[in-house]
């Protein structure tokens, strides 16, 4: 496993070094327009926009998820309790907490480093899972956490939205200039244009792909913490089986969840899926834990204190059970 860690390690970086040959495509198809006094310009935006998207990037994915801030442990005790004992169990700083009224079950991780990290469950993830299941999801996202999945996942994300932010400045200057530009070379439109299309598409992929390498390996990790693999097996199914589709603008963060999430269609996408198959996923954890299934039991979210209360209680109008 850890000689798999190293190994994405590697291939991640080889995958990072795909931005800055984007970012020199959009450079060179800028020149071709515009020149170099356009060229600076937009590099100039770009690098301001980065850099601060970097420093607030995990603020960032969790303002886009709608999470509150669980600052107390009496705000959400039994949630508290498992990543608190998950944290000394990895020898990690205990990350910042956030609950996300999303009624659709998932959660992610994100930081610049295992000191400033945060994890963020969805509600829906509480109406559906139990005690041992969501142990097994807040494990698999420390794995994250104390692999630095984080950190890259979250640079990813901030790089792939700053190129699609470019490419759409530069498909608004296409249509505001437009015969204004007295550059004669049509041949600068054309790949001007090709570029700003391309470009968002190649950043993804790549984005999706450094995402796919890190989640079998943290699966492995987090049933090491746990030391019950059918745990975490058995949330993936309860995942997979109660998906629904989000209601929040959480596209820039998908490939942090610890599964895929539902299109507003109702659908999960596959030809440039955030994570690997959920089914091969369950499989190797299934081998990992012999064969041995976890029994699904009373989900937390039927007892468990929130900020947002859950799914059974917002229906029956019923106050929070602490």
């Amino acid at each position: 496993m850890y000689k798999q860690i190293s190994a994405n390690k590697r291939k991640s970086m080889l995958l990072m070094s795909g931005f800055l040959l984007i970012y020199a495509a959009i450079a060179y198809a800028l020149y071709l327009w515009v020149g170099s006094v356009g060229t600076i310009a937009v590099a100039a935006v770009a690098v301001i926009m980065v850099l601060s998207s970097l420093f607030a990037g995990d603020d960032m994915a969790v303002m886009a998820a709608g999470g509150k801030r669980i600052k107390r442990k009496d705000e959400a005790p039994e949630l508290w309790r498992l990543v608190e004992n998950l944290s000394i169990t990895a020898g990690l700083q205990m990350p910042r907490l956030f609950i996300s009224p999303d009624r659709s079950p998932n959660a992610f991780a994100a930081g610049r480093s295992q000191r400033q990290a945060l994890v963020c469950v969805n509600q829906g993830l509480l109406d559906v899972l139990d005690d041992q299941e969501i142990q097994g999801v807040l494990a698999h996202e420390m794995a994250h956490i104390r692999n630095l999945d984080v950190r890259l996942m979250t640079y990813a994300a901030v790089l792939a939205g700053s190129i699609a932010m470019i490419a759409q400045i530069i498909m608004h200057g296409l249509w505001f200039v437009g015969d204004d530009n007295d550059n004669g070379n049509p041949l600068a439109i054309v790949v001007v244009i090709l570029t700003a299309l391309l470009a968002p598409l190649a950043a993804t992929i790549i984005q999706f792909s450094i995402s796919r390498k890190r989640e079998y390996v943290a699966d492995a990790s987090g049933a090491e913490l746990t030391r019950y693999p059918q745990g975490l097996a058995s949330a993936l199914a309860q995942i997979s089986g109660n998906m629904k589709p989000t209601n929040r603008p959480e596209d820039a963060i998908a490939h942090m969840m610890i599964a895929p999430q539902m299109k507003a269609s109702g659908k999960t996408s596959t030809l440039f899926s955030t994570h690997p198959p959920t089914e091969d996923r369950i499989a190797r954890l299934t081998e990992m834990a012999g064969g041995i299934t976890h029994r699904h039991d009373r989900p937390v979210g039927t007892y468990f204190k929130s900020p947002f209360g859950s799914a059974a209680q917002a229906q029956a109008g019923a106050p929070e059970l602490v």
